[in-house]
């Protein structure tokens, strides 16, 4: 008896205990924040589209360009700088140039022409002014020298590309000389000129080479004058073996040929044009 006693209180505790379990279980549940179910949102990053960048200039070809033009102005340039313009045709083989406020005497390579009162002077000089015709040249070294004794430039004188000492060659005006064949060294030009001169008519009058200067270069010494004295026109003549004349006044020193030579009333008549030098006077220009 007693132990069915014991059974049912425990049986009857057990039944509390869930009981007040039961009731705690649901005031919890009240407490508690309700659990919200929100639909799953996916989040793309932002891609900002790729810049779009602007095509590069084509310098390349306009560099190009404005270098070609740059060089060909420069070639322009340096190609006019070195022309010279000839103030004065002294012989068939000499002349007077000048160039950015520089006048020089220059003597032609490797040629000779007759002398101021030899026969052959006029045609020689007359035909030199045809070649060079007023047009500018350029002056092109080539001998062993720089300039002779006399202090002239010893230069081929170029016009267009005519060179125009050759072409005094083969016309039968000049003479090719002073060259490897008597002593004064081969210059670039020698072999055309000698062929040249092997090839060319005779020329108007007698050999250059017959004059009495010894060093083959005009102005040296006294020349000997076999066409007529004076020379037409000359209102003032000097004597034949002294042709230069001086005018103390300008201090000029003009020659046979020279624009204002039949008009100069000279102070002083000089052999050559050097000795006129030596005493102080200059050349004429014209």
């Amino acid at each position: 008896m007693h132990s069915r006693r014991t059974k049912a209180l425990t049986l009857i505790a057990g039944l509390a205990a869930i009981a007040v379990l039961t009731g705690n279980a649901a005031r919890g549940s009240e407490d508690a924040a309700p659990t919200v179910l929100e639909p799953a949102v996916t989040v793309t990053p932002y891609a900002a589209p790729p810049a779009t960048t602007a095509p590069a200039p084509t310098t390349a070809a306009s560099d190009n360009t404005a270098q070609t033009r740059a060089a060909a102005a420069a070639a322009r340039a340096q190609a006019s700088a070195a022309k010279w313009v000839v103030t004065k045709v002294v012989d068939g083989d000499t002349i007077w140039a000048a160039r950015a406020g520089v006048t020089r005497k220059v003597r032609l390579i490797g040629v000779d022409t007759p002398e101021i009162g030899q026969c052959g002077y006029s045609e020689a000089s007359r035909n030199l002014r045809g070649i060079i015709g007023g047009q500018p040249v350029t002056l092109t070294g080539g001998a062993r020298d720089d300039v002779d004794r006399y202090g002239r430039l010893l230069r081929y004188v170029d016009v267009n590309g005519v060179d125009a000492g050759l072409r005094q060659v083969k016309q039968g005006y000049a003479v090719a000389r002073y060259d490897s064949r008597d002593g004064y060294g081969r210059h670039a030009r020698e072999t055309a000129y000698v062929q040249a001169d092997r090839s060319s008519p005779e020329a108007p009058c007698a050999s250059p080479s017959s004059r009495g200067d010894g060093a083959g270069m005009s102005g040296a010494t006294g020349s000997t004058h076999t066409s007529s004295w004076p020379l037409p026109g000359d209102e003032h003549p000097c004597p034949q073996s002294r042709p230069v004349k001086g005018n103390e006044d300008s201090m000029i020193a003009h020659e046979p040929g020279d624009r204002y030579y039949d008009v100069t009333n000279p102070e002083h008549c000089f052999a050559t044009m050097s000795a006129a030098e030596a005493a102080g006077f200059r050349p004429a220009k014209v």
